[in-house]
């Protein structure tokens, strides 16, 4: 026997939840996928179903997206690029928003988690693009990061405002940005929308950019020269 665990769904309409299963299951096993994978497949496509009114056709990328979001939740694991335009899909085919940020979050606070609130105010689906530890050390120096890359997309993972981490290892975040076209770009600090790295990109897709500012003294700087000075 296989035990498959299942997700607690709103159930709005059962109607063609079994169809939907024995198809999915048909179609995992047609294209190469084992008994268990083919299992999992069908058992989130059945879940999809039940959510919506009616006998709905539920499209791939959508179902993907719903496997890989149970296998990444509570894993503390930033998403590849590839995984989160999967994710992404799925999050714009329902007609919500996608919204942008990143840093380095080398010592997490409270300046962090507030623009991070806010910036999750401004859509639906928060991405926080994370320097990797070479980039951080490039843009901070020696002596940087404190907390490695892993440790410090676990705990923006943990913040019920982000919704996924992609790590980056440029000095800025151009690349995924011309990848992810975010509806909004959110940048915390002391700048105008035109001097917001990756403005241009943003816009030219249709986006926009709004600028958080940060609170006085609450900045990973400040908190490391604190805990220098005698």
């Amino acid at each position: 026997p296989m035990a498959v665990p299942t997700v607690a769904r709103d159930v709005y309409d059962v109607t063609g939840a079994g169809d939907m299963m024995l198809a999915a299951l048909a179609g995992a096993r047609a294209n190469g996928i084992d008994w268990a994978g083919a299992t999992r497949f069908a058992n989130a496509a059945a879940g999809i179903e039940v959510e919506v009114f009616g006998v709905v056709p539920i499209p791939f990328e959508r179902i993907h997206a719903e496997l890989l979001k149970h296998q990444t939740t509570g894993s503390g694991a930033p998403r590849t690029l590839d995984q989160l335009m999967i994710e992404l899909a799925a999050v714009r085919s329902s007609g919500n928003t996608v919204v942008f940020t990143n840093g380095c979050f080398d010592v997490l606070h409270t300046g962090h988690v507030r623009m991070l609130e806010e910036a999750a105010s401004l859509g639906d689906f928060l991405v926080v693009g994370l320097n990797n530890d070479d980039s951080v050390r490039r843009l901070k120096g020696d002596g940087r990061p404190i907390n490695n890359a892993a440790d410090r997309a676990r705990m923006l993972s943990a913040l019920r405002a982000v919704d996924a981490v992609v790590l980056f290892g440029e000095d800025t975040p151009e690349r995924l940005l011309r990848a992810i076209k975010p509806d909004v770009l959110v940048k915390g600090g002391d700048y105008t929308p035109e001097q917001v790295v990756g403005r241009e990109i943003v816009e030219q897709a249709g986006g926009r950019v709004v600028v958080v500012s940060h609170e006085p003294g609450k900045s990973t700087s400040d908190m490391l020269q604190r805990m220098r000075t005698p």
